[in-house]
């Protein structure tokens, strides 16, 4: 539970960034609890651009926080950054049994997979990160929140985005990038929020988009106050 004594880190996208609203989801979390938040998400940005946020934060906080969360997920399926795998596997050769001596006098040959590290798939981008956090902040709380639900957004004639329902660039529904979020939690043991399940909150629905997003015509990809209020909601009953 977060108390008054805790310091909080979130890292994230325009969501975090505070686009679409007049109070971000953090900021009701620390008026209802009195802890102390630093925001540090970036308008736009990928898993890949975390290492960024995370400078920034090493910068103004350095490690004096108590419990890191990540929102981050949307802009890696927009992108059409292609999900990858987190593992490539292979047959390895490995001692079975020893003598007296500790030398290897028996063999047998096991499927081992190791992690991929790379910036080209997003499995391997949510490895890359979470290979880091657990080891620079290993007395740390991580949470992982996952995105909500897409709807439309027309930002310009040069950026429509369409609702979740369409497929990416590259042929990939939202929630296959999902998944995989939930998939690096039990990885890398992180904490899960799943907000895209647990927060309720569902820009399809034209009464949900009115009630609880920016604009219902015109960007229902970001939250209004009041749909900030029902994340920060949600986060509390988790953490």
């Amino acid at each position: 539970m977060i108390t008054e004594n805790d310091r909080i880190c979130f890292l994230g996208d325009s969501i975090t960034f505070g686009a679409g609203t007049t109070k971000r989801y953090f900021e009701y979390i620390a008026e209802k609890t009195g802890a102390e938040v630093h925001g540090f998400g970036i308008d736009g940005a990928s898993t890949a651009h975390l290492f960024t946020e995370l400078q920034r934060m090493e910068r103004e906080v350095g490690d004096n926080f108590d419990i890191l969360c990540v929102l981050i997920g949307t802009n890696d399926f927009n992108g059409g950054v292609p999900v990858g795998e987190f593992f490539t596997e292979k047959a390895e050769r490995v001692v079975s049994s020893t003598d007296e001596n500790g030398e290897p006098n028996g063999y047998l040959t096991k499927k081992k997979r190791d992690f991929i590290f790379t910036d080209e798939t997003f499995c391997g981008r949510l490895n890359k990160f979470f290979a880091f956090v657990k080891d620079k902040y290993a007395d740390k709380r991580i949470v992982m929140i996952t995105p909500l639900h897409r709807a439309y957004a027309y930002f310009g004639l040069d950026n429509v985005q369409q609702s979740e329902l369409y497929a990416n660039v590259i042929g990939e529904y939202f929630e296959k990038y999902i998944e995989a979020e939930r998939r690096a939690a039990d990885i890398w043991s992180v904490e899960l929020i799943d907000a895209y399940r647990e927060s309720g909150l569902f820009p399809l629905s034209d009464a949900h988009a009115k009630l609880y997003f920016h604009d219902d015509k015109t960007d229902r990809l970001h939250p209004a106050a009041k749909g900030h209020f029902r994340l920060a909601e949600t986060i509390l009953r988790r953490i």
